[in-house]
């Protein structure tokens, strides 16, 4: 008994089975969980990543939320820095936070010629005392460059207030414990692996949910101060934060959207409240499988894959419109059959190039799991996952649906859209060789486009100018010295890591200040630190970078402390002994370190520049330490969000290659399999290179940079697009072996099944449109692409693929 006689001669147990499956899976769904943290865009086996997470431990926590506030009053005014002190407290209340920097905290140290540098060390004030000095604050914020665009800016309107958080020392530890085991020997390895990978994600949900209830109780706490000014929140766990809530929305926006278009594209077609309700059936109840078995395996939903629930819809749609018109179709042609027999060979004539159709969508998905990239990496999973159960699903359903129904009460009326196929193929026919022109030309501009790619986007631009990630990156950016930090670590010379004690030492400075000497490291000497400090200004003045800080930022305000003068290596001792612990960790300690032979200098890059290069700034900052400040490469490296970042940007490329490459090859070999001939299989090939190549040499011609969504464009589109052609080809082979006409062939292809994929493709068209209402900008590409792609693919198999078999004859 054949698959298709087994579904519509049990329909009633197969529903029950499909019943039993559905209360099952969906039981999954209370595991489904979205994850927008920072972690989800990291490349694990990144070097870079482990030197970063190595320099965390070193130099302290680099996870922090930044509070941007722009009161309605003076900022350097007696009640506005009192209300300030009121908010900072309030901050430093909420569980999480280790500990909030701002404006209070700083040394206000102006030069003065009657004083010493001492006696200047001595009487350092903040704004934290109980009598304000608002001249003086007034006098240091306008004039000292280390907290201009960093505490506050230039034109003292806006200030910002760091929140440290707290560090998970158990996700720490789990994390250097998957890097040693990493590198063992041992014959449990993939297993300890495993169970420390499972412990991460626990502890990673725990962080989630604390970073919630973080953001949410530090807005609440904003809301109290919004009459007093402007206030903006930012950082990674506000953005992730956020992010979940965009993907949140996004979820039921996209499916409320993409419901409301396939009912009214459904009702336009087949004006049936029959064919309808079953199409709508099958993509939602797929859905709902799909939900709880990526709920099951425990795989987590991210800004890549959100939309996985849409693109399955439109998957499933387009599915049951080619079912529903190959059953019109044979119902009118075969009046006197049963329903059994009409549904039966529906199923069968329909298998093959759906079959086909699924495989080449699951390699146009399963491509995407060569990627570094993680979320990309899952999104392919998913969706190869999804495919499997939405083609599985759809026939079975459909099968044992319509074997229930009397075929009296369905609608097999015919429309007319195949007079409209029928225009397109005298179109076709009518005007060959300037279609093929066309062809060549625009294949020739998506070359010429794909050498344009760039990988080079900005962050900030991932989100609408309107949401509040974008105002506080946007704010704290121009205004406050930049966002995401490139930090370089320079060692100090292996052999000069001890620099001798003076032996004539002034006993006058007192017997610990002399061991303060003798115990400095090869940084923290006047000609040294001066040599540091021509690497900082150098990094400052580079327009690609707004604020930079390192240990020259503190040995600054000491300088001005000491009327403007370098300060001696004496002096160096002792500021070390007079500055308070908590100065002295923020302006020193956290920027050298090892004995005082390493030091690190923060620079926060300025996103918002215009044409800004991460590749080359990393590029050109290496080569100048080498030719410019003569270090060795050996002696310093670089590191930081935006070293991460640009390693994930670089490997944009490489996913993108890699993916298409593995598409078109193992399509090409599958059209050799589906038809038989490697001359027809190349034709069939032709649309679907001019369908990508359209849509990439696009996104290189309008100078969008690939990013995490779009560089999955191609692989997609070659995937979804490509089933155009096996359907064409599929039923031009059928009515070629009755008439052996081409051009009669094609003709009689457009009239029938041409029907099916003019439908398909608005339906796939408008439902990639509604991703376009997304508040993430990669979202909205990978929408407006894909819908490109098939507006392509439909045109490339309506009207090249008929020019193509009809002038090349591939049917010998």
């Amino acid at each position: 008994m054949s698959l298709t006689n087994w579904i519509t001669d049990r329909p009633k147990l197969n529903f029950l089975l499909l019943f039993f499956l559905i209360c099952t899976v969906s039981y999954g769904i209370n595991n489904f969980e979205l994850d927008a943290s920072s972690e989800t865009l990291l490349l694990e086996n990144d070097p870079d990543l482990k030197l970063y997470r190595e320099n965390t431990e070193i130099y302290g926590s680099s996870d922090f939320l930044v509070v941007t506030f722009s009161p309605n009053d003076e900022l350097l005014s007696v009640s506005t820095i009192n209300n300030i002190k009121k908010l900072v407290n309030d901050l430093k209340q909420v569980k999480g936070v280790e500990s909030v920097l701002s404006l209070l905290d700083v040394p206000l140290i102006v030069s003065s010629a009657n004083q010493s540098f001492s006696e200047v060390a001595d009487n350092v004030s903040t704004l934290n005392a109980n009598e304000i000095d608002i001249s003086l604050a007034k006098r240091v914020f306008s004039t000292n460059p280390v907290y201009k665009n960093l505490l506050i800016s230039e034109d003292l309107k806006t200030t910002a207030f760091q929140l440290t958080l707290k560090r998970n020392l158990e996700y720490e530890r789990l994390i250097n414990n998957r890097y040693t085991l990493y590198g063992s020997l041992s014959n449990n390895k993939d297993k300890e692996i495993n169970e420390v990978n499972r412990l991460i994600e626990v502890e990673k949900k725990l962080i989630s949910t604390k970073e919630k209830e973080l953001v949410s109780s530090l807005r609440n706490i904003l809301l109290n101060y919004s009459n007093s000014g402007e206030l903006f929140l930012g950082g990674g766990a506000m953005i992730a934060s956020d992010t979940i809530e965009f993907i949140s929305q996004d979820l039921l926006v996209f499916g409320i959207a993409v419901l409301i278009i396939f009912i009214i594209v459904l009702a336009f077609i087949f004006k049936s409240f029959i064919w309808v309700v079953i199409p709508l059936a099958t993509a939602g109840l797929t859905s709902l499988l799909s939900i709880g078995a990526v709920g099951w395996f425990g795989w987590k939903v991210t800004v890549v894959s959100a939309n996985f629930i849409s693109i399955l819809m439109i998957i499933g749609i387009s599915l049951m419109v080619h079912l529903i018109v190959r059953y019109q179709e044979l119902a009118v042609i075969n009046e006197s059959s049963t329903q059994k027999e009409l549904v039966s060979n529906t199923l069968k004539q329909m298998f093959l190039p759906c079959l086909y159709t699924a495989l080449t969508t699951i390699v146009a998905f399963a491509s995407l799991i060569i990627s570094d990239i993680k979320p990309i990496i899952d999104f392919g999973i998913i969706m190869v996952l999804g495919i499997v159960i939405t083609f599985t699903f759809s026939f079975v359903f459909f099968g044992s649906l319509l074997s229930l129904l009397d075929k009296n009460k369905l609608s097999t009326e015919m429309d007319n859209s195949s007079s409209k196929t029928l225009l397109i193929h005298n179109l076709s026919k009518n005007n060959p060789y300037k279609i093929i022109s066309v062809a060549l030309v625009i294949f020739s501009l998506s070359i010429y486009g794909f050498s344009k790619l760039t990988v080079e986007n900005k962050f900030i631009d991932y989100f609408k100018s309107t949401t509040e990630i974008y105002k506080g990156l946007s704010l704290i950016d121009t205004k406050l010295g930049g966002t995401a930090t490139l930090d370089i670590i320079i060692d100090a010379p292996e052999q000069l890591k001890n620099i001798d004690s003076f032996d004539d030492f002034d006993d006058e400075f007192g017997s610990a200040l002399k061991e303060e000497i003798d115990i400095q490291g090869y940084w923290f000497t006047s000609d040294n630190l001066a040599f540091l400090e021509t690497i900082h200004d150098y990094l400052e003045n580079r327009p690609e970078i707004g604020k930079v800080l390192s240990v020259s930022s503190g040995i600054k305000i000491a300088e001005i402390a000491n009327n403007n003068q370098r300060l001696s290596d004496l002096e160096l001792a002792l500021l070390r002994k007079l500055l308070p612990e908590e100065i002295e960790t923020q302006l020193l300690s956290s920027y050298i370190t090892n004995g005082d032979n390493q030091v690190r200098l923060s620079a926060r890059v300025i996103e918002s520049y215009e044409g800004l290069n991460r590749k080359d700034l990393i590029y050109s900052v290496k080569k100048d330490l080498e030719n410019k400040f003569d270090i060795p490469q050996s002696r310093f490296k670089l590191t930081g969000i935006s070293v991460i970042y640009n390693n994930l940007l670089q490997s944009l490329f490489g996913s993108l290659i890699g993916s298409m490459a593995i598409v078109f090859f193992c399509i090409f070999l599958m059209f050799i399999f589906l038809f038989r001939s490697v001359y027809l299989a190349i034709v069939g090939m032709m649309p679907n290179f001019l369908a990508a190549g359209a849509v990439i040499g696009t996104i290189g011609l309008s100078g969008i940079p690939l990013d995490i969504m779009t560089v999955t464009v191609a692989a997609v589109s070659i995937g979804m697009g490509v089933d155009n052609t096996i359907h064409y080809i599929h039923r031009f082979k059928k009515e070629f072996s009755k008439n052996k006409n081409y051009e009669e062939s094609t003709k009689r292809t457009h009239a029938t099944i041409g029907r099916a994929l003019f439908y398909t493709s608005i339906t796939i068209v408008l439902g990639f449109l509604v991703l376009a209402t997304s508040n993430f900008s990669p979202t909205i590409f990978f929408g407006i692409f894909t819908s490109l792609s098939m507006i392509m693919a439909v045109i490339g198999s309506l009207i090249l693929l008929p020019v193509l078999l009809i002038k090349l004859k591939p049917i010998r």
